[in-house]
């Protein structure tokens, strides 16, 4: 009895010392942008706008996973292709990368040679971190190409407080510039 008695003050003793698991904080989410406005920012003046899917076959997988560091997971990549008078003037891409707990809803503008034009935040879901959607951050992207390293601490300041959501724009600009390069310029 004594032995169980022993045990069962061990297993309180031991519980109280394991830190509780982290909970996820609870969702919040802030459009912005819809897909709509967030065209006319990035390829601001296509007098129209085609979406055109690109599937990347495996070999350009392995080549777009080479040079971003990490795999891709979509099976394929809306590009919107905007022209005026018949004349491409630019792309955009949507895509999204996980910030601390959720995935950050963003959009990125790139002129035909692959030069990015604009980013910008379309939902952002969680309390902290937004700032990530100011033109103070989103700045640093323009006229940056495939070439660039376009990571944070590189060629790209992260915002005090935004730290994993810097990281993640980031990564999603070079992401959209790669799949450019490979998908359609090509």
């Amino acid at each position: 009895m004594a032995r169980r008695h022993l045990l069962g003050t061990l297993l309180l003793a031991c519980l109280a010392i394991v830190p509780a698991r982290a909970e996820t904080p609870e969702r919040y989410e802030q459009v912005y942008l819809t897909q709509e406005q967030a065209l006319r920012v990035a390829i601001p003046d296509a007098d129209r706008v085609t979406p055109r899917t690109y599937a990347p076959s495996v070999e350009e997988r392995k080549q777009i996973a080479r040079r971003l560091g990490r795999r891709i997971d979509e099976p394929d990549y809306v590009f919107h292709e905007g022209t005026r008078e018949g004349q491409t003037i630019g792309y955009a891409v949507v895509l999204e990368e996980i910030g601390k707990y959720y995935p950050i809803t963003f959009i990125v503008g790139l002129k035909p040679d692959g030069e990015v034009r604009e980013v910008a935040v379309m939902v952002y879901r969680e309390r902290r971190g937004d700032a990530v959607r100011r033109g103070r951050f989103l700045n640093q992207f323009d006229g940056k190409t495939s070439a660039d390293p376009l990571m944070v601490n590189r060629d790209i300041t992260h915002l005090t407080g935004a730290t994993v959501s810097s990281w993640s724009i980031a990564a999603g600009v070079k992401k959209a510039a790669v799949l450019f390069e490979t998908l359609v310029k090509r």
